[in-house]
């Protein structure tokens, strides 16, 4: 749910352009309990043949069973998994 109008738009606008196309969520920190910005992450993941659902967290990882295949849970600390990512990518 985005109550601005604007930025609904360009989020409808997004969800148009790269609808069918490779795409990747990467949540940050975001605990199973923060359903208001975990499940509409998960419904798009779950709709987009194509998507892959990525969630970094401290000892929290929650990912439905619905979309588990295409999905990765990273435990530990931010500032140690994102520089490792990072590295992990430029190899």
């Amino acid at each position: 749910m985005i109550p601005d109008t604007a930025a609904h738009a360009r989020f409808q606008n997004f969800l148009k352009t790269y609808h069918w196309k490779k795409l990747v969520v990467l949540e940050l920190g975001i605990g199973w309990r923060d359903q208001l910005i975990k499940a509409p992450m998960m419904r798009l993941v779950a709709s987009e043949p194509n998507a892959t659902y990525v969630t970094l967290n401290l000892g929290e990882i929650y990912i439905t069973d619905n979309i588990k295949e295409k999905s990765f849970g990273l435990d530990g600390r931010l500032d140690e998994l994102l520089p490792a990512l990072r590295e992990v990518c430029e190899a």
